[in-house]
């Protein structure tokens, strides 16, 4: 077992994102009260998006100014601006606090290709640490863009292109897997029998897998339901 994993185990997705989102909310309520700003990134897959939308209606409920908040993205589909399939489209149609600043990674509108996009946001990420870096979980143990067979451990820029990911489309923008770990926390979620292997994975330290690289600076949580906590 993997003793520098923190494992938080709800009954089912809907549980998980209820409470996963309350408590971002409460870390970013802290970082804004302590240090004036907060940074988290979100990620895609179903339970990204739906991790997304729920912090994204907290956020819009929310009494007070969030001046200082940022949002940034994980990882980042390499598509047109109003793609649905864009990891960013919860927070693009969803948000309506003006007051929160979304980071959102260069499109294919933008003119540029998907190096261009991925350098334009390391520039912009520059010195920022992750307060929070939201992780989806793949069957293959995948975590942002970064694939089985198709990532480099060793890269430490922040922001990384992807252009050939084997999962459509090839083309995206990913966080590395240096700057994953650089974040204070970073929490993996994941819900289903589907990702039970990975997580078994995770929590054996098996590193064959990108998730199995992860490693916060601060603490690492596994936050997962039932169906994904498999055990022999």
């Amino acid at each position: 077992m993997n003793e520098d994993l923190d494992l938080t185990l709800y009954a089912d997705a809907a549980q998980l994102v209820s409470a996963a989102s309350h408590e971002a909310m409460e870390i970013i309520a802290t970082h804004l009260a302590d240090k004036a700003n907060a940074h988290i990134a979100l990620t895609g897959g179903s339970l990204g998006a739906d991790f997304a939308h729920a912090l994204v209606e907290r956020l819009n409920t929310q009494q007070g100014d969030l001046t200082g908040l940022h949002i940034w993205f994980s990882d980042e589909r390499f598509d047109t601006a109003d793609s649905p399939l864009r990891n960013s489209e919860p927070v693009r149609i969803g948000l309506k606090n003006p007051s929160v600043t979304v980071h959102n990674v260069k499109s294919t509108d933008d003119g540029v290709d998907v190096i261009a996009a991925a350098a334009a946001y390391e520039a912009e990420l520059r010195d920022t640490t992750m307060d929070i870096c939201i992780l989806g979980l793949g069957p293959d143990g995948h975590v942002a863009s970064l694939f089985p067979n198709h990532w480099d451990p060793t890269l430490s820029a922040h922001a990384i292109p992807i252009t050939d990911s084997p999962k459509p489309p090839a083309q995206r923008v990913s966080f590395s897997m240096s700057y994953i770990n650089n974040s204070d926390q970073v929490w993996i979620i994941a819900t289903g029998a589907s990702k039970a292997p990975a997580v078994t994975q995770i929590l054996e330290g098996d590193r064959s897998i990108p998730a199995g690289h992860v490693m916060a600076a601060k603490l690492t949580r596994l936050i997962i339901d039932p169906e994904a906590f498999f055990t022999e």
